[in-house]
C-alpha cells in the first residue's frame, strides 16, 4: 500500500481518497458483522475519467481575454512614447497567450499522477535557473530577475519555482501525511510537519530573495505555509518556527537593502512627496478615483498617457478601474473569486492527497498574487513589483499561470464520481 493510501493514526486535514476503484467497506468487529449485513449498505463510488472542468476553463479564458484587451488599451500610449508601434505590446501579449494556451492544453492532457514524478525535476530546474540569473540575469531597477533569450524574450525563474514548490510540497505531504497528523506525537509532527519541509521552502525563498525580489519571496513563503497548513501541519509549531526565521530574514534584508526600508517608510509617511517617492501610487489612485461608478469608457483612460508609468504592467488594474469604473472593478474581483471557488471545488473532489494539495496550492498562488497586486495599487500595502494574474503584460508569468491552470484542469478530469 502506498503512503498516499495509508490512513493516518490521528486524522489528516485532507481526506485520504483513492484515485481508482470503489471505496472500501469499513472494518467492523466480528460480532457486529451479522447485524451490519441486515442494514442497508451505503452506496459505493468509482471515479470516472471525464472532460476537464468547463466552468473553470471558461473563467480562465474570460480573464485572459479581458486582460489582453486591457494590455492593448493601457499600453499603446506608452508604446508610442517609446517610439514603438502602438500594437507592439499587445502583439507580443497575443503570442504569449498562444504559447500559454498550448502549455495549458498540454498540461491538461498529462495524467495528474505524472506530476508527482516530475515534481523534483521542476523544482530542480527552477533552482538552477535561479542560481544562473544571479550571474547572467537582466536587471531592472534594484531587481535582477530575468534571463534574456536571444534578446527577444525573457524568462523569470521565480515563476517556475512557484509551481515547483507547490508540486514538491504536495508530493512530500502525500508521502508523510501520517507523520504530520495529530496522533503521531509532538516529535514526529515537528520533524515531518515543520523541520523537513523547511529544506524545501527556505532554499527556494533564499534564492528568490537574492534576486532582490521581495514580493516573489513573500508569495513563495506564503504558498509553502498554506500547503503545509492544508496538509495537516501543527499550526503552533510551524507558525512559531517559521515566524522567527521570517522575522530574522526580513530584518537582515531590510538592513542590507536601504531601498526596501525606504519603501516601508514612504508607505507609512503621510507627508511623503507625492511627486517623487509616491508618484506611481498617487497616479494610480487618481486613475481609480477618476473611474467613478461606470468608468470613462474602454480606451478612454487619461492616466495612461505618461502619468502611470508602464501602465500595462503592475498597475494595469488602475487603468481598468478608470475605464470601467467601480462596476468593472467588482466584476474582475468577482471573476477571481469565482475562479478560486471553482478551483477549491476541484481540490475537494481530487482523487488523492497529492492532486488535492497541488490544486489548493495553485489556486492559492493565483488568489494571493491578485490580492497583493490590488493591495499595492490601492495603497493598502507598500509598493512592490507584483503582477496581476492573467492581466499584466509579460511572457513567463502568463505562460506559467496557464500551465498551472492546465494542471488543475488535468486533476478535474478525475474528480467526478459515479455510484456503482
Amino acid at each position: 500500500m502506498s503512503p498516499d493510501e495509508r490512513k493516518p493514526s490521528g486524522g489528516v486535514t485532507l481526506p485520504q481518497r483513492r484515485a481508482k476503484g470503489a471505496a472500501e467497506a469499513p472494518l467492523v468487529p466480528a460480532g457486529q458483522a451479522e447485524s451490519r449485513e441486515k442494514k442497508r449498505r451505503e452506496p459505493e463510488y468509482i471515479r470516472i475519467k471525464t472532460s476537464p472542468d468547463r466552468i473553470l476553463m471558461t473563467l480562465v479564458l474570460a480573464l485572459v481575454c479581458i486582460g489582453s484587451i486591457m494590455v492593448f488599451s493601457a499600453s499603446y500610449p506608452y508604446a508610442i512614447a517609446q517610439n514603438l508601434d502602438s500594437y507592439y505590446y499587445v502583439r507580443r501579449q497575443i503570442i504569449f497567450v498562444a504559447l500559454g494556451l498550448l502549455g495549458m492544453t498540454f498540461a491538461m492532457r498529462v495524467p495528474y499522477d505524472k506530476y508527482k514524478k516530475f515534481a523534483p525535476l521542476v523544482y530542480g530546474v527552477a533552482a538552477v535557473l535561479l542560481v544562473v540569473v544571479l550571474f547572467i540575469g537582466k536587471s531592472e531597477g534594484e531587481a535582477k530577475r530575468w534571463i534574456s533569450i536571444g534578446g527577444v524574450f525573457t524568462i523569470q525563474p521565480s515563476e517556475i519555482m512557484k509551481i515547483g514548490l507547490v508540486l514538491m510540497l504536495a508530493r512530500y505531504v502525500g508521502k508523510y501525511a501520517e507523520y504530520m497528523a495529530k496522533g503521531s506525537g509532538l516529535k514526529l509532527r515537528f520533524l515531518y510537519g515543520t523541520l523537513y519541509p523547511a529544506f524545501i521552502i527556505f532554499p527556494a525563498c533564499a534564492l528568490v530573495l537574492l534576486e532582490k525580489h521581495l514580493s516573489g519571496t513573500v508569495i513563495l513563503f506564503a504558498l509553502g505555509v498554506i500547503v503545509l497548513y492544508i496538509g495537516g501541519t501543527s499550526v503552533p509549531l510551524t507558525g512559531l518556527t517559521y515566524g522567527a526565521v521570517c522575522i530574522a530574514g526580513a530584518a537582515a534584508y531590510i538592513l542590507k537593502n536601504p531601498y526596501a526600508l525606504k519603501r516601508l517608510t514612504t508607505f507609512t509617511d503621510e507627508n511623503a512627496n507625492k511627486l517623487a517617492e509616491k508618484w506611481q501610487t498617487t497616479q494610480g489612485l487618481y486613475a481609480i478615483g477618476s473611474g467613478g461608478l461606470f468608468g470613462l469608457g474602454l480606451g478612454q483612460s487619461r492616466q495612461k498617457f505618461s502619468y502611470v508609468s508602464q501602465p500595462q504592467n503592475d498597475f494595469i488594474f488602475t487603468i481598468w478601474c478608470e475605464e470601467t469604473g467601480f462596476i468593472g472593478a467588482v466584476a474582475v474581483i468577482a471573476l477571481f473569486a469565482a475562479l478560486l471557488f471553482r478551483g477549491f471545488t476541484v481540490a475537494r473532489r481530487a482523487p488523492d492527497v497529492f492532486s488535492s494539495l497541488t490544486v489548493y496550492g495553485i489556486m492559492s498562488h493565483i488568489t494571493l498574487q491578485a490580492i497583493l497586486n490590488i493591495g499595492v495599487v490601492t495603497d493598502t500595502i507598500p509598493n512592490t513589483g507584483i503582477s496581476l494574474p492573467f492581466f499584466s503584460y509579460g511572457g513567463s508569468s502568463l505562460i506559467m499561470l496557464m500551465v498551472e491552470m492546465g494542471i488543475v484542469l488535468s486533476v478535474s478530469r478525475h474528480s467526478r464520481q459515479q455510484k456503482l
